[in-house]
């Protein structure tokens, strides 16, 4: 049958959507939580820390506002489009085996034809998908160089910390330690859009152990923040890569009933559109799009 399994590529969906949504708690922590903390006045050693942190915003910011919103997207309607596809295949080969039966199951050079084409445009629906959530994909890739490099700047940015700072790393390792796992308070409202806050708790404790160098408490958090970010785009790669490897499945199968359409014999030909199951394959696609349209 050309069709995955259901339960198996629901899951897949869900599982991208899901990524997503845990990176934008990282990126609108940034966005929404450090950013502000940045534009209180800072003393001058602290510019080039306070420049590597703005960069790590403007990533989470890229994420929200473009490339979260592509994943989200491009992924079910990748599913809905090849379901629409699949129904005007589907109603192509079901007409073709009926006038094969009615011709006493002997199939035409031009019946085979045209399963031979209904069949090609299937392929190129799947390249296409896939094609789609490979861009994605690289995009994605990108991004976690990006979020790495972040990540490396702020380490840097430890040495500029403790020249200026003779206490800097200690407090910052105290502040570190007052961050909770759970420190923020999280409101989601979509995989691409989040309200947040510091617990105010911990806002407190980490203000209070901050004392009197504030310019550290958007330093530490950045980093912690980004720390869980290249755990978070690493899951999220894995789920495209799921999503990715359904399609492969699909390509596969297509190219498979593509071989056996195109060596059968006329005799042989209804028995192989047959075993497509055409019909049953369209039910999963039928019901794969319901559910992507769910996630959109």
């Amino acid at each position: 049958m050309l069709a995955p399994d259901i339960t198996t590529t629901e899951h897949t969906l869900q599982l991208s959507i899901r990524a997503s949504a845990v990176i934008t708690v990282y990126a609108g922590a940034l966005r929404y939580v450090v950013s502000p903390l940045l534009q209180e006045s800072m003393p001058g050693w602290f510019e080039p820390v306070k420049n590597s942190i703005a960069t790590a915003i403007s990533n989470g910011i890229h994420w929200m506002d473009d490339l979260c919103i592509d994943v989200t997207r491009i992924i079910p309607q990748s599913v809905i489009s090849f379901a629409g596809i699949f129904d005007m295949a589907s109603d192509t080969m079901n007409n073709i085996q009926t006038e094969i039966m009615m011709a006493s199951g002997i199939a035409t050079p031009e019946q085979k034809k045209r399963s031979i084409d209904t069949l090609v445009t299937l392929k190129s629906g799947i390249s296409k998908a896939s094609a789609d959530i490979a861009a994605i994909d690289a995009r994605l890739l990108r991004l976690t160089k990006l979020v790495q490099s972040d990540h490396d700047a702020l380490a840097i940015a430890s040495n500029i910390v403790a020249y200026n700072t003779p206490d800097g790393r200690t407090i910052s390792k105290e502040i570190h330690a007052d961050l909770r796992d759970d420190f923020l308070a999280i409101t989601p409202h979509g995989p691409c859009m989040v309200s947040l806050a510091i617990q105010s708790d911990v806002m407190i404790k980490i203000t209070q152990t901050a004392g009197s160098h504030p310019e550290l408490l958007p330093y530490v958090i950045a980093q912690k923040l980004i720390d869980n970010a290249l755990f978070d785009n690493t899951q999220a790669s894995e789920a495209l890569g799921k999503v990715r490897a359904t399609w492969a499945l699909m390509e596969g199968l297509v190219a498979a009933a593509l071989t056996d359409v195109s060596t059968a014999s006329d005799k042989d030909l209804l028995p192989v559109l047959r075993r497509a199951e055409f019909s049953a394959a369209r039910d999963v696609w039928d019901q794969l799009s319901h559910i992507a349209e769910t996630l959109m």
